[in-house]
Parts: structure tokens; C-alpha cells; sequence
């Protein structure tokens, strides 16, 4: 089997390093593959960031719409005007309910 002139361990010291030439391009194959997946979970994380900074600046308006209608309904109970508070009561009421329907639809699973 040993080629003129060659011994069989230089046939064998050929045969390894060309296993070894094949292993190492499957690593690398390997390790490209590993990148991109590194990669892609790097933009998914940034597009996740980007959901949830848009949730909370969001939230952040209606905590602030939240905090004027309290504000309101303070100064209408101040005031005594009993019929007008119960009125914005059941409106401050049925909003909640409005938001409490929207949000469990569309944060349900499919």
C-alpha cells in the first residue's frame, strides 16, 4: 500500500492530517453557524429592548392620564357635587374594564 519511496508512517502521517484538514473545516463550519445564531439572538434581544421600552413609555402615559383623572375626581369630591362623582366613578370604572378586555385579548395565547 506504501507508495514508492514512502514509508508506511508517511502514508499514515497523511492519512491523520487530512482527517485532521476535514475535522477542522467541520469545526469551523461549526463555529460559523454558532456566530450566526449569536447574532440573531443579538437583534431579537434589540427588537425585545425595543418592545418594552415602547410598553413602559406607554404605560408611563397612561399612568399620567391616570393620576389627572384621579386628580379630577379629588376636586369633584371636594366639591360636593355627589351625582357628577358617581357619574365619572362608573365612567373611571368601565374605562378599566375597556382596558382590562383589550389587554387580556390581546395578551392571550393563540
Amino acid at each position: 500500500m506504501a507508495r514508492r519511496g514512502q514509508t508506511t508512517r508517511t502514508v499514515v502521517n497523511e492519512i491523520m492530517e487530512k482527517e485532521n484538514d476535514d475535522m477542522t473545516d467541520k469545526l469551523a463550519s461549526k463555529v460559523e453557524m454558532l456566530r450566526q445564531i449569536s447574532v440573531n439572538i443579538g437583534k431579537e434581544v434589540d427588537e425585545q429592548n425595543t418592545v418594552i421600552d415602547d410598553y413602559n413609555t406607554s404605560a408611563g402615559d397612561i399612568m399620567g392620564s391616570f393620576k389627572g383623572t384621579m386628580k379630577g375626581l379629588a376636586t369633584l369630591a371636594t366639591s360636593g357635587g355627589t351625582q357628577a362623582l358617581l357619574v365619572k366613578s362608573m365612567g373611571l370604572f368601565g374605562f378599566f374594564l375597556v382596558v382590562y378586555y383589550l389587554s387580556s385579548r390581546y395578551t392571550a395565547d393563540p
